[in-house]
């Protein structure tokens, strides 16, 4: 009697957990739906709304309890996006945006010239100073480049969408998940392996992006380009902003010192972020107005991320779709990388999967593969990527919107085409025994 009992307690469990999981999933599809489609009736939902409703129902219905809530939000990414907003207020508020929207008008002669300086400048500084900083301050520039030139603004957000994804493909500290990878491997240099294996695609894939989008470039005339700029009131001086961009070069020239192993020791990236806004903070006339322009909805976007994709991974659904053989193979985790990171993200992906991808002496080619799959997801669609939700985030601040089948109606050739530039590279260089 008692193990029927027992039994039947045990049979309630299983199936309370499957429907537990089947209802985590349910929830994360209904945000994407939502992301994708961004209007319920008259209501229009952005991106930030859609993202608090999905980690409200997962802490509604009982999917994750507050404390590990709580626990499952990043505070390295989230002080690191805060200072990095500081930052790109303090540009703003300077007048170096100005500057740097001229620099580019008096330099680009056409509609193709414009897209080649958006690709280039914005996607080799993301290798630089993180994919995601260069989204911050680089979005509220391209947007009032889109201005001035008479372009698409949402292909100019697209272009600098796929620009800062692909350009910090060959950095570890390019993006979050490089650098998480890099981490897991301590006994390779990762600077030089990211080097060797992926600058020469990366630049290719770069090619493809100008390809792809030049026909969105290519109506503007000589005679649009006119950068007439209306000096704003500058709110801070210049100085305390080059001293802050003196302070992320530094700190980021700490940790290349640290990962070529010529410095042992390094700063953590977040660390950086908050000392680099310190004096954007200290000498701003406006320090109110300056905290009132943050982009906190963003930062409301990731705490909520984090809530829902634990909710998520713990279920172990996704785990589960990775078999136990073929792990090894490029092309099987270059398509794991894009495809999955599509719903849960690639930072929670590598973190994911990292225990079994990157296990003790393993190829460095599939590192390379990791790298290069979860990164390029970002431009499969919108959610690919955090640079791109931190993008359309500011966009539509700004009454720019981007809908997702505008983004895939690019993004999926781009994609296919760089992941087969990847492949077939990295490939090629195994096969002299890299």
């Amino acid at each position: 009697m008692y193990l029927v009992i027992i039994r039947a307690e045990e049979e309630y469990i299983y199936l309370r957990r499957g429907a537990i999981t089947q209802l985590a999933l349910v929830i994360l599809v209904l945000v994407f739906i939502l992301i994708g489609v961004r209007q319920v009736g008259g209501y229009s939902i952005r991106i930030w709304q859609s993202m608090l409703i999905g980690a409200g129902g997962v802490l509604f219905t009982g999917q994750i309890s507050l404390s590990d809530a709580f626990h499952a939000i990043n505070p390295g990414v989230m002080f690191f996006l805060l200072g990095m907003f500081v930052i790109g207020e303090g540009v703003k508020s300077s007048g170096i945006l100005e500057d740097c929207i001229s620099w580019i008008c008096h330099h680009a002669h056409s509609g193709e010239m414009l897209l080649a300086l958006i690709i280039g400048t914005m996607g080799l500084l993301s290798a630089v100073l993180m994919n995601d900083t260069i989204a911050i301050i680089g979005a509220p520039l391209i947007l009032t480049i889109a201005d001035r030139f008479l372009i698409s603004k949402p292909g100019a957000m697209i272009a600098l969408c796929f620009s800062v994804t692909t350009g910090s493909v060959f950095s570890p500290i390019g993006n979050p998940q490089n650098y998480l990878i890099a981490s897991y491997i301590p006994e390779l240099s990762p600077y030089l392996l990211f080097f060797i294996g992926l600058f020469i695609p990366t630049i290719l894939s770069m090619g493809v992006i100008y390809a792809i989008l030049r026909p969105l470039f290519r109506k503007v005339e000589p005679e649009n380009l006119d950068c007439m700029l209306l000096i704003s009131r500058m709110a801070i001086d210049r100085w305390p902003v080059y001293l802050s961009f003196i302070i992320l070069v530094v700190g980021v020239g700490l940790q290349i010192l640290d990962g070529l192993q010529i410095w042992k020791w390094s700063i953590p990236i977040e660390w950086i972020a908050l000392a680099g806004a310190i004096p954007v903070v200290v000498f701003s006339k406006d320090k109110i107005r300056l905290f009132k322009d943050i982009d906190w909805y963003t930062l409301i976007f990731f705490a909520a991320m984090f809530i829902l994709m634990q909710s998520v991974y713990d279920t172990g659904f996704f785990q589960d779709l990775l078999p136990e053989t073929g792990i090894s193979d490029v092309f099987f985790v270059m398509t794991a990388g894009v495809l999955l990171s599509q719903v849960i993200s690639n930072v929670p992906f590598v973190a994911l999967f990292q225990p079994l991808l990157l296990s003790p002496g393993v190829s460095p080619s599939v590192i390379l593969a990791l790298a290069a799959g979860s990164t390029i997801a970002g431009n499969l669609t919108i959610l690919g990527a955090a640079s791109n939700v931190i993008i359309i985030q500011q966009a539509e601040r700004r009454g720019v919107h981007i809908p997702m089948m505008l983004f895939c109606r690019y993004g999926i050739p781009v994609t296919i085409c760089q992941m087969l530039i990847y492949t077939v590279y990295i490939h090629f260089i195994c096969l002299f025994g890299f």
